[in-house]
């Protein structure tokens, strides 16, 4: 819809407590097109001019004749020849035809009706079932019928699978080789075929289960059985619906057995005209069979262009038509179009090649070889392909008004793989816009499935194609505007459900960091990851100023869920106050007597209060606002899926709907208006392209395995086999091979290839990838024959061009302003170009070079530390800024990676370790095992594994403890000392700092040193004479730092030299807990030499590598650079390739 302020509040106010319902009429979007002047050709204008009483006909034309448009023209001549509307009915197969459809009945006549008679089959069949029931002819019926959709269809069966597999409902006993495949989505798509097979025939469970016995198919009996079930559920919980598939059924059910209701309806109708026969499935014959046999009807069709295939689609049903509605006295005529009213001649031989290769279909044939209408753009072009891209053969007018693509121009293109064929289609948009003037709604994209189609819709919109796409295509669930609501609802839904069971207060559980981070940088919250990242530092900032030590995870989640955190931290975050009043909206609605999905979304939407800034940036324009009318419309969806659940299931709760709107998988059509798309290209599936067309289109993606998928549908609970037999009868059916059923599958995907190729007015471009994982398909040789092609017949694979956007400029104008010493003309032009892009009212980022990395200025000259200060020193660090000082300042400024699994583990080891030093390995195992949930690890084999090496690594400390003590005499004197220690250096002074994990006394009254180790690696023992670490910590005790530490004095700075003889170093050791080893690995560095001064200078020497403004990079190996394993930073080391600033060469 047209997201204005009336439009907006209309919707809004229909919600439940929104007030009065206020509508306003608004203008459309844009002018609307004039109709253009129709001149019939002789047999066109013969089928216009059908008289009362002609019978049952049958219009038969390729893509592009007028087979609709004749219609239209037939029923403004009977209306304008005093035919009442109300007696006139026109049925299409789709509600998006029938809209189409309905515009142009309306704009062609010009006598008033009150409800122009156009209606989608189903709309029809809807509309019979609701008169029927109306007249009590529906029993058990007590309310208006209501519509199943697919997806409602398809969480309905996964429900009964879900019971079933709980040992619940129906004893169904599926064949062995089917039970791994029962909880998965294609099981229950197979299940769902299956059913709307049955569902056509009007076959019931026990007429299935008699097929499945002489077809030797047990799954069948168990699908029988399924399939009462359902029924009986469908009934019991929503006795009015009837799913897609049914209702047409039960439609003609109604009519072959109400023969008074028949006649009424026969009736009052004098003429029925039907669109695109060749889309109807069998329930849908059958339909018409018992409505207008014998009576004036007017069908169009065209084998080769269905597009409903997957929905059961059956054109071949065209060769009994006769049977189903002539009479002797009426039989069926046939009405053949050849002239091409759509396609230039280079268009229509492409289809016509197409076509070809599809099967015709007896009493249904149409002209292949269509003539080009006299004002066809392109008729008198033979036509011809390039192989190449070529540019549109438009000349630019002097005065800048552009002018559309020439006609009949045919493109094929391969690219080396799907990115760069978006790359390109983006370019070729942009540049027959910006450059040749056509308009975005002139072109449209046609892929063969929705999977392909969500691909390259991300990567056009990110290459600055505004682009736009149909509701059917993208399920409710995954439009980014919905996630955050639904992510909310879930939230406090569980919120409540947890407080219920306890009760008390409201607790969040659900609200996980990941959770409350998602919700913040949602469409809703807005907020990037720089904010999140300042939301964090502030909480975090505040609470250590409060003493507090929770980590900003926690803060985080508490300051969304907690009244006043936000306040009482003095932060004024929006997307985290906006978050905040959601959740407590949702909180308080779910209170409500009577609560339901509905009401608690329409809480929290109104809280987040962001309507009337989508509202604004939609009326805008541009790519924001096209986004901004997408969130609107994904929201009205939203609403319109929770309106019909609580319909539905009156007594359902929010919980019930999150559960169903999760499951539904498949794209749910709404009858919500779409935001008008007169400024987008649209992409989308052949289904959606059905019966319009534009004057530019690129088919993408045709490549094997995507156009055509020859993948066989349907097999594994044999849906086209149950067809097959119900048609030809049971031993026919089981003489049908898979190779005949992948030829009807190819003959499908013709069939949607020749609809997709035949949807050009002027310009058609096919594209293809060609790579290591990629292939053209055979259908590229259709479009563009061998034969055709220069030298010997190879398609060349293209480049991408760069992007046609000003970012894209921007990098290109900077890549030749370096090159001034190549190219110094080329350059300098380039430096102009930038400096207007860079002075103008909107700047490009990036296009001046204040913000170019490589030449800026350094932020900061001055010294980490200042002069005269001494420089801090952790002994654990000591030899990391000797491998690398870069590495130790990155470390310093916490720009590490995120902590991974290791380093909590080895933390968590280390905290039990500290607070139960003289444990047994019982007692630090269990624990081990009360503080194992806090790792918020999932239930998965690998915590198993990370869970069993923790209890091996406490156990081997349990065993250490044992063995220091009974073995080597020591005792415990401190677990997690700290120290100070000020070591006087030639050039810098270094304030020595640490903490030890355990500090011992040996039997000679000296401090050991002994640090716990949890990695899986250990130092060679030829180097842990001189270790840096272990050294550090024996200059420290000569320093006294043993009887600091046991004293508790972690505050006070000891001097160089200091201490007594009882504060000799003992030595130092490395305790590895982490090795593979079943004991502990004991290495010990022996106490120093008192006049050995070699482990200051290393001390000292480290103080002065990172004292300064610059922090060296190390690769050689022979400086103990990373043991020759690679660098830990490539991505800023100046020594990688990868850390190389831009500007270098």
């Amino acid at each position: 819809m047209r997201h204005t302020e009336d439009s907006t509040h209309a919707t809004s106010s229909a919600l439940p407590g929104a007030g009065p319902v206020r509508w306003t009429l608004v203008p459309p979007h844009g002018s609307a097109p004039e109709r253009a002047p129709w001149r019939p050709s002789p047999e066109q204008e013969e089928i216009a001019g059908l008289p009362a009483g002609c019978g049952p006909r049958l219009v038969l034309g390729g893509p592009g004749t007028g087979r609709t448009r004749v219609l239209v023209e037939l029923a403004a001549r009977r209306i304008g020849g005093g035919l009442d509307p109300d007696r006139l009915l026109v049925l299409t197969p789709s509600r998006l035809s029938a809209a189409r459809l309905r515009d142009d009945l309306t704009a062609a006549v010009s006598a008033t009706m009150s409800s122009p008679p156009v209606r989608a089959w189903q709309s029809y069949a809807f509309d019979l079932l609701r008169r029927a029931q109306n007249q009590g002819l529906l029993p058990g019926v007590v309310h208006g019928p209501k519509l199943l959709s697919g997806p409602e269809q398809d969480v309905l069966i996964g429900e009964l699978m879900a019971g079933h597999a709980a040992g619940f409902g129906a004893p169904v006993v599926w064949p062995p080789d089917l039970r791994e495949a029962l909880a998965t989505r294609g099981f229950r798509q197979e299940v769902r075929e299956l059913f709307d097979r049955m569902s056509e025939y009007d076959l019931a469970p026990d007429d299935l289960r008699r097929l499945a016995r002489r077809l030797e198919r047990p799954d069948w009996a168990a699908a029988a059985t399924m399939q009462a079930e359902y029924q009986a559920v469908r009934r019991l919980r929503m006795p009015e619906s009837y799913d897609p598939a049914a209702l047409v059924t039960e439609a003609a059910r109604v009519l072959e057995e109400q023969p008074e209701f028949l006649r009424a309806e026969q009736e009052r109708l004098d003429l029925v005209l039907v669109d695109d026969l060749h889309e109807a499935t069998p329930s849908i014959h059958r339909l018409l069979a018992v409505l207008c046999r014998g009576r004036d009807t007017v069908l169009t069709a065209c084998t080769d262009t269905v597009v409903q295939g997957f929905r059961g689609a059956r054109p071949d049903l065209l060769r009994t038509l006769e049977d189903r509605l002539a009479e002797p006295a009426r039989p069926l005529r046939r009405h053949p179009l050849g002239t091409s009213r759509r396609m230039p001649g280079a268009v229509a031989e492409v289809w016509q090649r197409v076509a070809e290769r599809i099967p015709a279909v007896a009493g249904a044939r149409h002209p292949r070889a269509l003539r080009p209408a006299e004002n066809t753009p392109g008729a008198a072009d033979t036509g011809h392909v390039a192989t190449a891209p070529v540019d549109v053969a438009v000349d630019v007018p002097e005065d800048g008004a552009g002018d559309r693509a020439a006609p009949g121009e045919v493109t094929t293109v391969v690219l080396s793989s799907p990115l760069h064929e978006a790359r390109w289609i983006a370019h070729q948009v942009l540049e027959r816009h910006l450059v040749h003037g056509v308009p975005l709604a002139d072109m449209a994209v046609v892929v063969r499935n929705g999977r392909y189609l969500e691909g390259l819709e991300r990567q056009l919109s990110a290459l600055g194609v505004p682009v736009s796409t149909s509701a059917a295509e993208t399920p409710v669930r995954d439009e980014p505007a919905v996630r955050p609501l639904l992510g909310a609802l879930r939230i406090v839904t569980e919120a409540a459900a947890a407080a219920a069971d306890r009760e008390e207060d409201a607790h969040f559980g659900a609200l996980t960091v990941q959770a409350a981070v998602d919700l913040l940088s949602s469409r809703i919250g807005n907020a990037s990851p720089m904010d999140v990242r300042r939301l964090r530092q502030r909480l975090r900032a505040e609470e250590l100023a409060a003493g507090g030590l929770r980590t900003s995870d926690d803060l985080l989640v508490e300051a969304l869920v907690a009244p006043g955190a936000l306040d009482a931290a003095g932060v004024r975050s929006v997307p985290a106050r906006r978050i905040a009043r959601m959740l407590a909206a949702g909180t308080r609605a779910l209170r409500e007597e009577g609560a339901t999905a509905e009401t608690v979304l329409w809480s929290l939407w109104e809280a987040a209060g962001v309507a009337e800034s989508w509202r604004r940036r939609a009326l805008e324009g541009g790519p924001a606002g096209e986004r901004a009318d997408r969130d609107l419309d994904a929201v009205v969806g939203l609403f319109e899926s929770a309106e019909r659940y609580v319909d539905h299931l009156p007594g359902a709760g929010p919980a019930q709907f999150l559960d169903y709107i999760d499951n539904q998988e498949l794209p749910m059509d709404t009858l919500a208006a779409r935001a008008p798309t007169d400024e987008t290209v649209e992409i989308m599936t052949p289904a959606t392209a059905a019966g319009r067309q534009w004057p530019v289109v690129f088919v993408a993606g045709v490549q094997e395995g995507v156009w055509p998928n020859t993948r066989l549908r349907g097999q594994l609970l044999g849906a086209d086999l149950l067809t097959d037999a119900l048609d030809l009868g049971v031993d026919q059916a089981a003489r049908v091979t898979p190779v005949t059923r992948m030829r009807e599958v190819r003959h499908d995907e013709l069939r949607s290839f020749s609809a997709a190729v035949s949807r050009s007015c002027g310009t058609l471009v096919v594209t293809a990838a060609s790579g290591e994982d990629e292939q053209p398909s055979e259908f590229l040789d259709l479009v563009d024959p061998p034969g055709s092609r220069p030298g010997d017949g190879a398609r060349a694979v293209v480049d991408a061009p760069r992007p046609m956007t000003l970012r894209a400029l921007v990098a290109e104008l900077r890549q030749w302003v370096q090159l001034h010493e190549e190219d110094p003309v080329r350059s300098e032009a380039a430096a102009r170009l930038l400096h207007r892009i860079a002075s103008s009212p909107r700047p490009v980022p990036g296009a001046h070079p204040d913000t170019w990395w490589g030449a800026a200025a350094l932020s900061s000259t001055a010294p980490v530390f200042d002069d005269g200060v001494p420089v801090p020193v952790s002994p654990s660090r000591i030899e990391t800024i000797h491998r690398s000082p870069l590495d130790w300042f990155v470390a310093a400024s916490r720009a590490e990676a995120a902590t991974d699994l290791s380093r909590s583990l080895g933390s968590l080891v280390h905290a039990i370790a500290e607070e139960l030093p003289e444990a047994s390995g019982s007692e630090l195992v269990a624990e081990l095992e009360r503080r194992w949930p806090t790792l918020g690890l999932p239930d998965t084999w690998e915590s198993a594994v990370q869970l069993e090496r923790a209890r091996q690594m406490l156990r081997k400390f349990a065993q250490y403890v044992l063995d220091a003590r009974s073995k080597h005499g020591r005792r415990l004197a401190s677990v997690e000392g700290a120290f100070s220690v000020l070591v006087q250096g030639r050039a810098r002074d270094a304030l020595l700092r640490g903490r030890v994990d355990r500090l011992e006394l040996d039997e000679q009254g000296r401090y050991v040193v002994v640090d716990l180790k949890t990695g899986r690696n250990q130092p060679a023992g030829a180097k842990i004479a001189e270790h840096p670490q272990l050294a550090a910590y024996q200059v420290a005790l000569t320093a006294g730092a043993g009887t600091a530490m046991v004293a508790g004095q972690d505050e006070t700075v000891l001097e160089l030299p200091g201490g007594t003889v009882t504060e000799l170093s003992g030595g130092a050791l490395l305790v590895q807990l982490g090795t593979r080893a079943k004991s502990p690995s004991v290495q010990q560095q022996d106490p120093l030499d008192p006049d050995a001064t070699w482990a200051r200078d290393l001390i000292t020497r480290a103080a002065e590598l990172v004292a300064g403004e610059r922090f060296t990079a190390r690769h050689d190996q022979a400086e103990g650079a990373f043991n020759g394993h690679g660098c830990k930073l490539p991505q800023i080391c100046p020594l990688c390739a990868e850390g190389r600033q831009v500007s270098e060469p």
